[in-house]
């Protein structure tokens, strides 16, 4: 129904970042030798706001807006954030006055040779780069 992609959304409130530090993670961070909380890097604003429509868009064609999406899934997981579903978990937690972000996402490498971006890139631009 969704897209796939390659890229991780979160949600920011009064400039803090909520996102879930998922156990699952914990194995990704031992399996690339990574260390520290998670790093975010935001698409430019054009990759954003193309993103953003096109999950909107996609939810459309189905008949669901994003309210019915998130009480749709809400049944499915019992009301609780869950792994790889970072779209769901955004709308779950979203207040009004909160910003939708979407980009790259991942941990610092413990040999201090930069960042493991788990979703997305470094320098990945354009909407193309994020959909698998």
């Amino acid at each position: 129904m969704l897209p796939t992609i390659d890229g991780h959304f979160w949600v920011v409130r009064n400039g803090k970042i909520l996102d879930t530090d998922f156990a699952e993670y914990s194995m990704i961070k031992k399996f690339h030798n990574l260390t520290g909380n998670m790093v975010y890097k935001e698409a430019d604003d054009l990759t954003q706001t193309l993103m953003i429509i096109k999950f909107r868009r996609a939810l459309n064609e189905v008949g669901l807006c994003e309210d019915d999406y998130v009480e749709l899934k809400k049944g499915i997981y019992n009301g609780k954030v869950v792994a790889n579903d970072c779209y769901y978990n955004s709308l779950l937690v979203m207040k009004e006055g909160d910003e939708l972000k979407f980009g790259s996402m991942g941990w610092k490498k413990k040999n201090g040779d930069g960042i493991w971006w788990e979703y997305g890139g470094e320098d990945w631009t354009g909407i193309k780069a994020f959909l698998k």
